[in-house]
């Protein structure tokens, strides 16, 4: 996964915090690439309780609409914990693209490297809370 200083500050909720340090020790076995990129995010991650978290965050079980690299359209999708089984439109937290979506604002970009290993770069356009 991709390091560097080009990463936006990311927040997360006391709550979602314990529960994706769970997901990221039972991710070690089966994915370590995204337990690992999920290790680094929650290290650099500014946690806080939920209310006072700003309304405009990608948690989970929000909608979001973002793009996955310049020029690309647009797409909506709903991040999910691992242990849910993700349907159509649902991004899983256990995926690259779930985790490089995590605590992100409206507005912002952040560097990740896909499932191939392909460094893309997504945008943030629109969040619709949980």
């Amino acid at each position: 996964m991709t390091e560097g200083t080009d990463r936006p500050l990311i927040w997360i909720g006391r709550m979602e915090y314990g529960r994706l340090l769970r997901a990221m020790d039972r991710l070690a076995v089966q994915a370590p690439e995204v337990s690992a990129f999920l290790s680094r995010e929650l290290e650099r991650a500014i946690v806080r309780p939920e209310g006072d978290l700003p309304r405009t965050i990608v948690r989970m079980g929000s909608r979001v609409l973002f793009r996955r690299d310049d020029g690309m359209p647009p797409e909506w999708g709903e991040l999910v914990y691992p242990d849910q089984s993700p349907k159509d439109d649902q991004i899983t937290v256990a995926s690259p693209l779930g985790v490089a979506l995590l605590g992100l604002r409206e507005g912002a970009h952040m560097p990740y490297s896909d499932a191939d290993g392909i460094t893309r770069r997504l945008m943030i356009e629109r969040i619709l809370p949980a």
